[in-house]
């Protein structure tokens, strides 16, 4: 009977691929690099071919290199689920969750969220991490992430391989601070798009291509906008409205609190044209869904079919 591979030189084997040097690889796992390298050769013994190979001072995968880390990606991740599968089954406890989101949606929404389920599951370990919506999508592909949380207009799509889930409809709302001349403005919304600063986002963001979108409905394109700031998120863009540098487009919910107490005025756009907004809870297709993973994607859609139901 053939002898299965050796899952830590496995491991070992991926720590090399992602490190792309046996030095800095072994310096990480604190083994001699001959130790680490010894292993490597068992493992490559067991396969009956190379699976790096030298180029200069670098050291690339080999077509046989390449497919096996495609297969021992997945082992590594299968033992992970069943281990923390095994660990909640066993001690009765909840188990661990890695969640990414963008900003806004991990600001305005997500800690309502965390905090809720975590008050029926205290002993729960959350870990969160914040990009922008195409990174945090990667990141769920490359189950990095188990959950994750982001922000789409509709006429943007998400990358195949993804389940998506409506957890909140918002809209944008374009704002500018109670004191500027903008305030009273009672023109049309082509003008003043065309006149006063436009605080926007960097370009090829989620955000800057959404309001490039809802510009174009409008007849209005961003080259001919006053774009005198852009900005890498939507906070930043909030505070220089406030601070009377510009009119801003931002979701409503990142502003709701500034507009009741008058901080910010909204521009109305035009009376029967709200440019919608969703945000998404995500996962990849195929994941595995440990006991609390399930539980938590389970909360949070019945959390959101209360909300939705409000709207």
């Amino acid at each position: 009977m053939d002898t299965p591979v050796n899952l830590h030189q496995i491991q070992l084997f991926c720590y090399v691929v992602e490190y792309g040097s046996y030095t800095q690889a072994a310096q990480s796992l604190h083994m001699t690099q001959p130790a680490l390298s010894m292993q490597i050769k068992s493992l490559e013994n067991r396969f009956g071919a190379k699976l790096f190979v030298r180029k200069g001072n670098n050291i690339e995968l080999t077509e046989v290199g390449v497919l096996v880390h495609q297969y021992a990606s997945q082992l590594l991740s299968l033992d992970k689920q069943l281990r923390s599968t095994l660990k909640e089954l066993i001690s009765g406890e909840a188990g661990e969750i890695a969640i990414g989101s963008n900003r806004p949606i991990g600001r305005f929404l997500l800690p309502t969220f965390i905090l809720n389920f975590m008050k029926k599951y205290p002993k729960l370990e959350v870990t969160t991490h914040y990009d922008n919506t195409k990174q945090i999508c990667q990141y769920v592909l490359e189950e990095k992430i188990n959950v994750g949380f982001v922000m789409f207009s509709n006429e943007q799509t998400l990358p195949p391989g993804l389940v998506t889930y409506l957890i909140q409809k918002d809209h944008w709302v374009l704002v500018c601070a109670a004191g500027s001349e903008w305030a009273a403005w009672n023109g049309s919304i082509q003008e003043i798009l065309r006149k006063a600063p436009l605080i926007g986002s960097l370009p090829k963001t989620a955000h800057g291509e959404i309001i490039e979108i809802e510009l174009q409905k409008l007849g209005v394109k961003l080259k001919e906008c006053n774009i005198s700031l852009r900005l890498d998120e939507i906070e930043s863009i909030k505070m220089a409205v406030i601070s009377q540098l510009g009119i801003g487009f931002l979701p409503r919910m990142t502003v709701e609190r500034e507009l009741n107490n008058e901080e910010l005025v909204e521009i109305p756009i035009t009376d029967t044209y709200k440019p919608e907004i969703n945000n998404y809870m995500i996962m990849k297709e195929d994941a595995y869904l440990t006991p609390t993973i399930n539980t938590f994607k389970n909360f949070i859609l019945e959390t959101a079919a209360e909300t939705l139901q409000l709207i």
